[in-house]
């Protein structure tokens, strides 16, 4: 039920009492025909006895339009998708805790040109942040996540480097 907008004056609250007093008493006297039936109540009130909300401050203006549509993102740099600039951490496969042996296998080519690869898993890196070089794991692409070429050739030149010994010795 909408909440209600003015107050019942004491004059009507009087008015409705008499009204159903004089109801109930046609009905136990039987003298229903008799009787003139109760003039209709008006459910309008008289404009004085009205009282209005006013709001306490005035509404706020609609926000502007904007003059040019916002561009439409590209889907392959959501938040989720950027990697971060440095890929000094140790990159594994979330679900066996081990670096991928297969670098080249872990994206697929997805797309036309080949622009896009699909990463097959799950690849977490664990790494140390701040100044203490506090150590975290942190996810780094999901499975199924398409990824710009370029983001996924980062990836696996890291994996490359972190299964050749004689490059991490350099």
């Amino acid at each position: 039920m909408p909440p209600r907008n003015r107050k019942t004056t004491p004059a009507e609250q009087s008015d409705s009492t008499a009204a159903e007093a004089t109801a109930e008493t046609v009905q136990e006297t039987g003298a229903a025909d008799t009787a003139a039936p109760p003039a209709p109540e008006n459910k309008a009130a008289p404009v004085a006895d009205v009282e209005t909300k006013v709001p306490d401050v005035a509404p706020l203006e609609p926000p502007a339009a904007p003059l040019e549509p916002a561009p439409d993102l590209d889907t392959l740099s959501t938040a989720q998708q950027l990697l971060p600039a440095k890929l000094d951490g140790r990159i594994v496969d979330d679900a066996t805790g081990e670096i991928p042996t297969d670098p080249d296998g872990v994206f697929l080519t997805v797309g036309t040109y080949g622009e896009r690869a699909q990463c097959t898993v799950r690849l977490v890196e664990h790494t140390g942040i701040g100044t203490y070089n506090t150590p975290i794991t942190r996810l780094l692409v999901a499975a199924g996540v398409e990824l710009k070429r370029s983001q996924a050739d980062r990836i696996v030149a890291r994996l490359r480097e972190q299964l050749d010994p004689a490059a991490a010795a350099e």
